[in-house]
């Protein structure tokens, strides 16, 4: 069983406790964000002028991030989450107008790419409660007049000029207190990769706000959102294997028979909605019920719940997910059944199995005959171990994920010396 642990931390302004997130987990940050490259990334001084045109609120927070940061330049730019390293999330989301204000949302993505933090903060006004990313960013959150707004990746590929959608929440929670003033404000924020916004506020106002770089947000009534644009997607495949779709239908299915907080919380656990898929990245890490008129947000899972107000003291829980049976997506190539006859696995009952070499045994035979190789001066030599580089780079991808899958990412990580984050990016 995969279990981990979810911390609440309650900290107006960014202080020790921060400090402490950034110094556990700013290796792996730092490792996404120069991942193709420090050239890749914009400058400081391009990033800072964009989030000072754009988010001027959050400037003074920023820049005491930076400062606890130790001025250190990468994460300063980092922080500005300009123009970030691409990420792809999944989710469901469902706001609900009645017969209270509820904002209802799976969080569907890889646990090694989870920050496992439930943040209180009162950076400006407004308290805001949520579940962080990106260090100061939120995947979903509420304000404490009732506004709340989750993400979930829209389907469509590409990304352009823009900020990471976790900062894009934050900003909205920081300075809108309904969905109309939410939708004013989203229209001068450009937004890094094409995502579905859901917000819902005390008043019962919902929405779904389609937003990407280059365009201005599409906003629908829609209380229903997944992995795709509006109701036909664009990009077929894509829904397709992340059942963008089918999600979608079950859902909207269960809001038009008039389901209630509760029955639509049991749907988002429930058959076809949530995923299981943890190996891929496409596992329900949490399902958040966020109740404006209450002012808390309930974590959901199959085994327990844990729910946070904006009063809630620091806590932290251990999180099983107990139960990855609904729905897995495989992603990996069919490898066979035991009944196939033509799977090598299958052996009659009284054959004597082969004796299978050891990995010591493999390992040895491998160099053995890399150092030979080494040594020839034939030209196929030479070709041949270029060949055997490819083919060795294609070998570790295939042995982490299976380790990964008898064990975990952070497995593979260890024996890799790298962060699980890192592990997963490169071998996935």
């Amino acid at each position: 069983m995969t279990s981990f642990t979810f911390y609440g931390i309650t900290e107006d302004r960014p202080s020790a406790r921060w400090k402490a997130l950034f110094d556990s987990v700013w290796p792996a940050y730092r490792a996404w964000y120069l991942r193709d490259g420090d050239q890749a990334r914009p400058d400081l001084r391009t990033a800072e002028s964009r989030l000072r045109e754009h988010m001027p609120e959050l400037v003074p927070t920023w820049q005491r991030l930076v400062d606890l940061a130790g001025g250190d330049e990468t994460a300063a730019r980092m922080l500005t989450l300009w123009n970030p390293p691409r990420f792809l999330p999944g989710c469901s989301q469902v706001a609900l107008r009645a017969p209270e204000p509820a904002l209802l949302r799976n969080y569907d993505y890889g646990l090694e790419l989870f920050e496992c933090v439930h943040s209180s903060t009162r950076y400006g006004s407004r308290r805001v409660i949520g579940t962080s990313d990106c260090l100061w960013g939120l995947l979903d959150g509420m304000n404490d007049d009732g506004l709340a707004v989750s993400l979930a990746f829209g389907g469509r590929p590409g990304d352009g000029d823009g900020f990471a959608a976790p900062l894009v929440v934050r900003f909205l929670l920081e300075v809108a207190g309904d969905v109309p003033e939410a939708l004013r404000r989203l229209e001068t924020i450009p937004v890094s990769m094409y995502y579905n916004l859901t917000m819902v506020d005390a008043k019962g106002t919902a929405v779904t706000a389609y937003v990407g770089p280059g365009m201005a947000p599409e906003v629908t009534e829609d209380p229903i959102a997944t992995n795709h644009r509006g109701r036909q997607p664009e990009f077929p495949d894509h829904a397709r294997r992340f059942r963008s779709v089918e999600r979608q239908d079950l859902l909207t299915g269960a809001v038009d028979q008039g389901g209630d907080v509760e029955e639509i919380a049991e749907a988002m656990l429930g058959q076809g909605v949530f995923s299981g898929d943890y190996d891929n990245a496409f596992g329900t890490l949490y399902t958040a019920v966020y109740r404006p008129l209450r002012g808390e947000v309930e974590y959901r899972w199959r085994s327990r719940s844990w729910t946070r107000t904006f009063t809630s003291t620091e806590e932290m829980i251990i999180v099983t997910l107990d139960d990855p049976t609904p729905d897995p997506v495989d992603l990996r190539p069919d490898r066979g059944s035991a009944s196939d006859p033509e799977n090598p696995a299958t052996e009659s009952a009284g054959a004597e199995p082969p004796r299978i070499a050891t990995v010591a045994e493999l390992s040895a035979t491998a160099r053995g005959a890399v150092r030979d190789l080494a040594q020839s001066p034939d030209p196929a030599a030479f070709s041949a171990l270029i060949d055997l580089s490819t083919e060795v780079g294609e070998a570790l991808g295939t042995s982490a994920r299976l380790l990964a899958e008898q064990n975990s990412w952070a497995r593979v990580a260890e024996i890799a010396d790298v962060s699980r984050q890192a592990a997963w990016q490169r071998w996935r």
